[in-house]
């Protein structure tokens, strides 16, 4: 118990925050509550209305100071295998898969988040008797949904599609190259719930393909671009072949993208539960048949 009340005081102190021993002094204050039963992940930070009166010195006596900020601390378990996750009701590790330390104590990485500043972790060990507050009201913080929540909001790029042949033209039996532009690239996003800064790495996960001509295909690529000299049935490509004449075919593509996310100041990455589709606006296609016609060689 010293070694976890040590080590948050550091963070705490490293964050510019006295350490947790101050709340019982009537201010602000920072509750955690933790569930050994259902290992929930629980977080609070707290701006009491009453300010602090400061006695400890001479020249403070009978000034109140305002605490400012108050830090929002979050302990998630470490599981013996696999990340923590979330059954509907506790996000946390199945029942006896969560790391143990000392005298029957378990193992939690805890984050610290000052507003404005970059959260600190350590790896604490909790044991039986450790202080826990009983009349916190705080939520669980299901970190991987607010992570699918912050994926659902994040703006991903447009779904575009892309001819070829260019200028709204092709031909009935003619190999009409398709593509699209989404690539993998990260977002940092914050959760407001919790103050908590996350790194979101998104990518391109499945694309479907819609003709206009009442067909459409599948593929997990965007397609590629022809350019002089590449063979379109090689790997990457995207080509489809009408089979008879359309006016104004309604050509467009749907990407869905998938996503992972860490923690500020964690290395490992958790997946997102869940996808987020961006559905393509069309363009207008016409398809027309090339007739044969004969010339008169110029000789």
């Amino acid at each position: 118990m010293s070694h976890r009340l040590l080590t948050l005081a550091f963070m705490l102190m490293l964050l510019g925050h006295p350490s947790p021993g101050w709340a019982n002094h009537g201010g602000a204050h920072s509750d955690v509550t933790v569930d050994p039963n259902q290992n929930v992940l629980t977080a609070t930070a707290e701006q009491s209305s009453n300010p602090i009166t400061e006695q400890d010195t001479s020249e403070n006596v009978g000034q109140e100071v305002s605490t400012g900020p108050q830090p929002v601390v979050i302990y998630k378990p470490v599981c013996l295998r696999g990340d923590p996750t979330h059954d509907g009701s506790a996000f946390g590790c199945p029942s006896g898969e969560q790391l143990g330390c000392g005298e029957g104590g378990s193992v939690f990485t805890v984050y610290v988040t000052m507003p404005g500043r970059p959260t600190e972790s350590s790896t604490e060990c909790i044991e039986p008797g450790d202080p826990v507050d009983p009349g916190a009201q705080t939520p669980t913080v299901d970190i991987p949904g607010e992570a699918l929540s912050a994926f659902k909001r994040v703006e991903l790029p447009a779904s575009t599609i892309e001819i070829q042949p260019p200028g709204g033209e092709t031909l009935v039996n003619f190999k009409t190259i398709l593509s699209t532009q989404a690539e993998r690239h990260q977002i940092p996003v914050t959760l407001e719930k919790v103050k908590i800064n996350l790194v979101l790495e998104v990518w391109p996960s499945h694309f479907v393909w819609h003709h206009g001509d009442g067909t459409e295909q599948e593929s997990a690529v965007a397609g590629v671009k022809w350019t002089e000299g590449a063979d379109v049935d090689s790997a990457g490509f995207i080509t489809h072949v009408y089979t008879t004449t359309l006016d104004a075919a309604q050509v467009s593509v749907d990407t869905t993208w998938s996503a992972q996310f860490k923690v500020v100041g964690d290395k490992d990455w958790r997946p997102v539960d869940g996808t987020v589709t961006k559905v393509g606006a069309p363009a207008t296609l016409g398809v027309l048949e090339a007739k044969p016609q004969l010339v008169t060689s110029p000789n």
